[in-house]
């Protein structure tokens, strides 16, 4: 596994690049720089490098569905494009490339959760170095590199379902505190003091909960503290 892990997916992509860049240049010989593709289900598609020069060009790939990068988000096999090469294919991408800094690309596909679908890109300055060697070990990376950024995922989605948890039980203990105070005030019921919280929050067009901590922060000493058990 890698540690790829991180607070968004962009952070994520540009930690794997920089993994890349130096977990392949052994294998290479030559510097390269490495750009991460990732699209999802109903999301912005995601792009991120170790140089913008490398995000751009893969992410205008992705964009305009012609190159390396788009056929290897697709699920091919590891694609190479030399730029000194007399192919005809992507004379869109190949213009792009021949205008860039690169001589030699190769785009390896990522095998990610269902409906996901990523790409890691690796551009370099010198021609025909992504030979099948080369290859073999990039798409055995790939591989480690996809787990890692599945479970970097989870791990992003439990912190998150933890925090909303944290808050709800927040918000209701809140509301709780606020009644019990309104109840102490009113000498009323529960209910009771939930009709008021709820009528005043409606009136100031504000939530409940907020209403809540208005309630609180206005006792001696302010709102009580709230702890939970790590």
């Amino acid at each position: 596994m890698l540690d790829v892990h991180a607070d968004t997916e962009h952070d994520s992509l540009w930690l794997l690049a920089l993994t890349a860049k130096s977990a392949l240049l052994e294998a290479t010989g030559h510097a390269f720089d490495c750009a991460v593709t990732l699209v999802r289900p109903e999301e912005v598609p995601l792009t991120a490098g170790n140089s913008n020069r490398a995000a751009g060009l893969a992410a205008w790939d992705q964009e305009s569905g012609e190159g390396p990068v788009s056929q290897a988000l697709g699920g091919r096999l590891a694609v190479v494009v030399n730029a000194a090469s007399g192919g005809t294919r992507w004379p869109a991408y190949r213009e792009r490339l021949r205008m860039s800094v690169y001589q030699s690309v190769a785009s390896v596909p990522l095998q990610l959760a269902a409906g996901h679908c990523g790409a890691m890109t690796l551009l370099a300055t010198k021609g025909a170095i992504f030979t099948p060697e080369v290859l073999s070990k990039a798409m055995a990376f790939a591989e480690v590199a996809a787990t890692s950024l599945v479970a970097a995922d989870e791990v992003r989605q439990a912190l998150s379902t933890a925090h909303h948890l944290r808050s709800a039980i927040k918000g209701r203990t809140s509301i709780d505190v606020a009644c019990g105070v309104i109840m102490a005030r009113k000498r009323c019921s529960y209910d009771e003091a939930f009709g008021i919280l709820v009528e005043a929050s409606s009136h100031n067009n504000a939530y409940p909960k907020d209403v809540a901590e208005t309630i609180l922060d206005d006792l001696p000493g302010g709102a009580p503290a709230v702890h939970f058990k790590r």
